[in-house]
């Protein structure tokens, strides 16, 4: 056989094996999201993404949500992110598919939560023509730039030479340092390419965590030493390790504990006895109580941002002379709001167990001693009080706080309570009691309206063995209670409690001492018929005494439940110190 034939057959079949070997670029995304431990998908499919809809069809590692509206995907990847503690991932074709999921992206980055977005896009050859749906670089609506500002990272992958270093380049971005969203668009051209594909290492993607110095936690350690009345205050940025371990340095230097609205909820394996509740708006009123009788010499934050609500509009937290100790993955949150007199970039469950071990080697001290029995008599306070006095209320009506006194009794103690961005959110992180092994998600972060409502299938979903109650109001419900469908054809037992006051409550509450109420007042609907059409379980609530009954039926079905609580309009949610903070900052605006 001539040499050059045989050359021929032998590069034909090196190259037979070679795509033999190789997989297309939508195998490869599938591939790649269940490496980084990615096991829902949620979104609604379209022209551009078929491919990638046909690839998590074929493994079984991935499940794909279809949901009624691609802004409840982005919401249920919020949701499932938070309570499982893992990457998330939703998708949506181009066009409006896309920019449907930016509220709930932008949601994600508010509160640091790590996600995947997958969007479609016109193929290459058609950009810049005004193809259907257009979203390139080369059109007046490109929605990779849309995504950029809510994102970490946003781009558009052009070449399947380099899809698989994007890809996981995005995925590393998503998780490392301070988490968010990510997002990537994929022309439809591209999906069906070939690539050789290689296994992810997700944690070689990720850079070593930031950590404290020796000095940096000596000189802590030695300034919670000396200080007559500290503080130990977390946000949501403090993973429960961190909040167990600083929850353990409290004990032994006798220091009260705060978190912010947004860590209220955190999973405590071990309360510690010196742990007061939440600050800032709808604090625990111990909390404003300790913040009002006392001149802090020692703070310590950790995970925390200092946000208007967190802070009652940036009020007072230190004095003058006080020491401000700022602990951010962020660099860039450190100082921002508050002046840090030792401000550290690490990662808060590093600096917490660095911290434990330090102050467990350092003598108990005289001044020690002492402030045990001071933090000691702030703990014995009521935290969570189920009773206000001198509310106003109606004749009619449940009131909102036994909404509240009937989720805290109905679901039990690994039960998932998600509150809306309602005045039923306030009434939440008032009165309802953290528990050990209890989880409460709220969205002060960016306060989306509807979000937990439809966000409630992605935590149930993370978790499917505990239940999940839904705390929202009828405006919230209107904006995404249509996800009630996907709940019903998931068959997911999710009870959704509506504050039913015919109002947009705190806007509302706004509105009536002028007299002008107009514009948040909502007609009064039929949720539960609506639940009904829908296919879920729907009922009407009027008496308080049922309610715990209810949900718990809810509970214990194969299909969702939707309760229409007939609420009194009347009692304002508690708001804490946030009107007198905000006059005080307008006062220093004005001085300045």
């Amino acid at each position: 056989m001539d040499n050059s034939i045989a050359d021929s057959l032998l590069s034909a079949d090196i190259q037979t094996q070679v795509e033999m070997d190789c997989i297309s670029v939508a195998d490869a995304f599938v591939r790649c999201m269940a490496e980084a431990g990615i096991c829902q998908v949620f979104g609604v499919p379209g022209g551009a993404t078929i491919p990638l809809h046909t690839s998590i069809d074929d493994v079984d590692d991935i499940d794909f949500v279809l949901t009624a509206h691609e802004g409840g995907a982005s919401y249920m990847a919020d949701c499932y992110a938070r309570i499982s503690g893992k990457l998330s991932a939703c998708c949506a074709t181009t066009g409006p598919g896309a920019t449907n999921l930016l509220t709930g992206v932008a949601s994600a980055r508010q509160d640091s939560v790590p996600m995947l977005v997958i969007t479609g896009m016109n193929p290459i050859d058609t950009w810049g023509r005004g193809d259907f749906q257009e979203c390139s670089p080369y059109w007046h609506l490109d929605t990779v730039k849309m995504f950029s500002s809510v994102c970490k990272l946003s781009e558009v992958v052009i070449s399947e030479k380099t899809v698989l270093h994007r890809l996981q380049n995005a995925i590393a971005t998503a998780l490392r340092g301070r988490p968010g969203p990510v997002h990537l668009a994929v022309p439809r051209d591209l999906w069906s390419k070939k690539i050789h594909y290689q296994p992810m290492d997700v944690a070689a993607l990720i850079p070593y965590v930031p950590a404290p110095s020796r000095e940096a936690i000596a000189e802590v350690v030695a300034k919670l030493t000396v200080a007559k009345y500290p503080l130990i205050l977390f946000g949501s940025g403090a993973s429960d390790h961190a909040v167990e371990a600083l929850f353990a340095v409290s004990e032994v230097y006798g220091i009260p504990v705060v978190s912010t609205p947004r860590a209220k909820g955190k999973r405590f394996r071990a309360a510690s006895p010196y742990y007061l509740g939440s600050m800032g708006i709808s604090a625990t009123p111990v909390v404003d109580e300790l913040f009002a009788h006392t001149e802090f010499d020692a703070v310590l934050a950790v995970g925390a941002g200092f946000s208007s609500y967190a802070t009652n509009t940036w009020d007072r937290i230190t004095t003058a002379d006080a020491t401000m100790v700022q602990v951010n993955i962020d660099a860039n949150e450190i100082g921002r709001n508050y002046p840090a007199d030792i401000g550290i970039v690490s990662d808060a469950n590093v600096f917490a167990q660095t911290l434990q071990k330090a102050i467990d080697e350092v003598p108990v001290s005289k001044r020690t001693i002492e402030r045990r029995g001071w933090a000691k008599g702030w703990a014995s306070a009521p935290r969570w009080p189920l009773v206000d006095v001198n509310q106003e209320v109606s004749s009619t009506g449940v009131h909102p706080q036994d909404i509240i006194r009937s989720v805290d009794s109905a679901v039990g103690a690994d039960g998932i309570i998600l509150a809306d961005s309602s005045s039923i959110l306030l009434w939440a992180t008032h009165h309802l009691p953290d528990r050990a092994e209890r989880r409460f998600v709220s969205v002060w972060g960016w306060a989306s309206m509807g979000h937990v409502t439809a966000g409630a299938i992605g935590a149930k979903l993370a978790e499917p063995q505990s239940d999940v109650v839904v705390l929202t109001g009828d405006g919230c419900f209107l904006m995404n209670g249509n996800e009630v469908a996907t709940a019903v054809a998931l068959q997911l037992p999710i009870v959704w409690v509506i504050n039913a006051n015919a109002q947009l409550g705190m806007i509302h509450y706004e509105l009536r001492g002028m007299e002008k109420t107009k514009s948040a007042t909502l007609r009064r609907h039929d949720f539960d018929e609506f639940a009904n059409a829908l296919g879920a379980h729907g009922v009407c609530c009027s008496d308080a005494d049922e309610l715990p009954d209810l949900i718990s039926q809810g509970l214990r079905k194969n299909l969702p439940t939707v309760i229409q609580v007939e609420t009194d309009p009347l009692p304002v949610p508690p708001m804490g110190n946030k009107k007198a903070g905000g006059a005080r900052w307008r006062e220093y605006i004005a001085r300045i």
